[in-house]
């Protein structure tokens, strides 16, 4: 990399943790009144900033712990999230109507609008839907209160891991989180405290198949991208969803609309060319 290349990629990183830096620190739920391109602003650039501190420390290579929760929004204990509340929030009409959101049964009050085949819901697991699990568990998914509660919940997990664990490089979406620590032992400890700490206070379980613990070199998959110590990609997945959106999308204006929200993504990985050949399959499909 010439002289001038090195200048303009510290530009760009300067930028982009000034971006980040705008924000306030706290977790950011999926659903909240943000553009996913404001969460990356916030998100990445810290993931990224945090990768780099660890590596300049240690060549060898820091290591990362990657945790998810199984069932996340249908394993919300309502009793637990309301007392949460109720810690904070004195005033009686707001505590009356988050009682009235979280403790209202949609799966049974309301006769549900079936929109899709009846026989998809035979495929979905006990587990992950509020018509088999049991009472007082589970928000609805979608709407924008639950999701509001699910930071409320999951702050319980930020506290515990910030000021109890100590952990310094700590980053959250939801239900899927992260610490990296130069010490791959500390991990393991901080791996069974949290889990120890989720199923006795929040009533939650982590996904065994999605909780591990791997080194940063190795590169770390989060919201979208996979962040390499020297370089930021998007993930196969998500290109492979852009291809084929722009190929079977028929309406121009909805097609123009897709690739914008595709573009806004990438401008935060090293893309030049992939947006480019994009570009390029935009302009045929559209010929």
């Amino acid at each position: 990399m010439t002289k001038s290349a090195r200048e303009r990629e510290r530009e760009r990183e300067r930028e982009r943790e000034r971006d980040g830096a705008s924000r306030p620190p706290h977790a950011v739920s999926h659903c909240e009144k943000r553009s996913d391109e404001a969460i990356f602003k916030e998100r990445l650039p810290r993931l990224d900033s945090n990768r780099k501190s660890m590596a300049r420390n240690d060549r060898q290579g820091p290591y990362y712990l990657k945790m998810d929760v199984r069932s996340f929004f249908t394993s919300i204990d309502q009793h637990i999230l309301y007392n949460l509340i109720t810690k904070k929030i004195k005033n009686e009409e707001i505590l009356w109507l988050a009682k009235t959101i979280i403790f209202h049964d949609c799966a049974h009050d309301i006769p549900p609008k079936v929109q899709s085949q009846p026989s998809l819901f035979d495929r979905l697991p006990p587990e992950k839907s509020l018509f088999t699990v049991k009472r007082g568990k589970g928000l609805p998914i979608g709407n924008l209160t639950s999701q509001f509660f699910a930071n409320v919940y999951m702050n319980e997990l930020d506290q515990f891991v910030k000021h109890k664990l100590k952990a310094k490089f700590y980053l959250r979406y939801v239900d899927d989180f992260l610490i990296t620590e130069q010490d791959k032992t500390k991990l393991e400890e901080f791996r069974v405290k949290i889990e120890n700490f989720m199923k006795e206070n929040l009533a939650l379980t982590l996904h065994s198949d999605k909780c591990f613990i791997k080194p940063v070199s190795d590169g770390i998959d989060f919201v979208g991208f996979m962040v390499k110590p020297e370089y930021i990609l998007i993930r196969n997945r998500v290109v492979g969803e852009w291809r084929w959106k722009i190929r079977k999308i028929k309406n121009e204006a909805k097609r123009k609309q897709v690739f914008d929200s595709y573009m806004a993504h990438a401008i935060w990985a090293n893309a030049h060319w992939l947006t480019r050949k994009m570009e390029l399959r935009m302009e045929k499909a559209c010929a």
